[in-house]
């Protein structure tokens, strides 16, 4: 993708959605990327390139934007509340647990989430990673101090509320205090 996110994560968003076509991402690849990941974005929620007005809640999640230079949108996402959130999916996306856990469900059809009924049910824990693709019928729940990045293939529309300045300010604290532990060895559980 870019100099910020780890180089597996291109391959899982370039993939299709057959289940033939999952990519051979090599161990050594997609393990090790948390400590140095935490410490190339550290500096950027707060680095000025953003308005407290581009960050957005949505989905159980506050939105903060990453720089990404290939155009594809890239967020620090944090836990803003500890509940099965249905999540519309519009692009093929990946999410890399930082800090905490995530519960993913996905479903069979709409009645399947609506009755709370999940055909797959995982938890994803830090350095580790999920992706998911358009119309997938899905849920996920944030540990209380979760953080993660989401990448997507393709822009696609904003749906939530913008941050009032005073939680943005928050969200980039909690995320700088979350990012800094980790770009210096903390383990990366929940950290609120």
């Amino acid at each position: 993708m870019h100099d910020l996110l780890p180089g597996f994560v291109d391959r899982l968003l370039d993939q299709g959605s057959d289940p033939g076509e999952i990519p051979e991402v090599p161990v050594s690849s997609a393990t090790g990327w948390l400590g140095p990941l935490a410490a190339r974005i550290l500096s950027v929620p707060s680095a000025g390139t953003h308005r407290p007005a581009d960050a957005f809640l949505a989905h159980g999640y506050v939105h903060l934007p990453l720089p990404a230079p290939d155009g594809r949108p890239v967020y620090l996402r944090l836990g803003s509340r500890s509940a099965m959130v249905p999540w519309p999916v519009l692009a093929t996306s990946v999410v890399l647990t930082v800090a905490g856990s995530v519960a993913l469900e996905m479903y069979q059809e709409v009645a399947d989430s609506l009755a709370g009924r999940p055909q797959y049910a995982r938890s994803f824990g830090p350095e580790q990673v999920f992706a998911v693709h358009p119309g997938t019928q899905c849920a996920t729940q944030s540990s209380p101090g979760g953080v993660q990045v989401l990448a997507a293939a393709s822009t696609s529309p904003r749906v939530g509320t913008s941050l009032t300045g005073d939680a943005y300010a928050a969200a980039v604290q909690r995320a700088r205090w979350v990012l800094e532990g980790l770009a210096h060895g903390a383990p990366a559980g929940d950290r609120r």
